[in-house]
């Protein structure tokens, strides 16, 4: 039962340690997250108003796309909105949700078509580049922030001034976000898997010592079982001894009282027992007889046989 358990305890600690690594790899959050906006019909211009860049950090990117080359322009706010005046545009106002960029439909029934967007002596920088124009976010908080502060310029968003200002905007911001579990996760399995590996280390060394005591029991058992089993046969064999005795007697006492009673036979009854009693009897005599008569059948006293040397001696003091 103690194994079973250290068993169970090191499967549940490395279910515990392969969470904790899906919670980093499989099931970890998205390391960044990106806010889009589709634009159906944005007009000549799109501007990005100023903080917009930074909902999401001030790291990250932004990513245009237009149906030619785009053109990327900053200046100052009142100076896009002086140049905007009476055109139809779109502004981008800031994020909805972490998918999703709000954008602001401006002057719809304004003009279609702007004249020399990038010529214009009002913008501090232009940057023209094909789609989709990909702008570092990091790179332009540096640029706002140095010697030259331009904090939250807007941007202006342009193509060839007839043609949509862009058909999509994204912006990608990196998201420093994990799994809180995680590491309870890797504490809990570690710990448990070790709590298990110890109970099992016990149970197996327990179970060792068992054995040893089990094989230095054994001869001990088995020498004990060979007594039992010598005494019971003995046992046996007397009580089998002492059963025959008494039904002998038994047999006899029948015979005595009764002459229908059926009588035991007597081992010493039967022809052959009493040939070898008789035998053995005879048998004795003659070893008597042999030992005083010579080989030439005289006594070994010197005399005859059969004769008495009492006898001779008393004729000899008649004579």
């Amino acid at each position: 039962m103690q194994r079973l358990l250290a068993v169970l305890l090191v499967l549940i600690g490395l279910i515990g340690l392969v969470l904790g690594r899906l919670g980093e790899t499989t099931w970890a959050p998205e390391t960044e997250t990106t806010a889009t906006a589709t634009l159906e019909d944005p007009g000549p211009a799109v501007v990005i108003d100023p903080g917009v860049l930074y909902v999401g950090g001030e790291e990250g990117k932004v990513v245009i796309e237009g149906a030619s080359d785009v053109s990327v322009i900053t200046a100052s706010n009142s100076d896009i909105d002086a140049y905007l005046e009476g055109v139809h545009h779109t502004r981008v106002t800031g994020a909805s949700d972490w998918s999703t960029l709000s954008t602001e439909d401006v002057e719809p029934d304004g003009a279609a078509e702007i004249s020399d967007p990038t010529g214009s002596d009002l913008w501090r920088s232009v940057d023209t580049s094909a789609s989709p124009y990909t702008l570092d976010i990091g790179e332009f908080w540096a640029a706002e922030n140095g010697e030259n502060e331009q904090v939250y310029r807007s941007l202006l968003i342009v193509t060839d001034g007839t043609a949509a200002g862009a058909d999509k905007i994204s912006i990608t911001w990196p998201v420093d976000d994990e799994n809180e579990w995680v590491p309870y996760a890797y504490a809990g399995g570690a710990a448990i898997a070790v709590i298990g590996l110890v109970l099992l280390v016990v149970s197996i060394g327990r179970r060792g010592d068992e054995d040893e005591d089990e094989l230095l029991e054994e001869p001990q058992e088995a020498r004990s079982s060979e007594a039992r089993t010598s005494l019971a046969t003995g046992g046996a064999a007397a009580g089998a001894a002492a059963g025959g005795l008494s039904e002998g007697r038994d047999g006899a006492d029948t015979d005595t009282d009764g002459a229908d009673a059926p009588r035991a036979e007597d081992p010493l009854d039967a022809p052959d027992a009493r040939e070898v009693g008789e035998q053995s009897v005879w048998s004795f005599g003659d070893r008597a007889d042999d030992a005083g008569t010579g080989a030439d059948g005289t006594s070994s006293d010197g005399g005859s046989p059969g004769a008495d040397p009492s006898g001779d001696d008393a004729d000899q003091e008649r004579r």
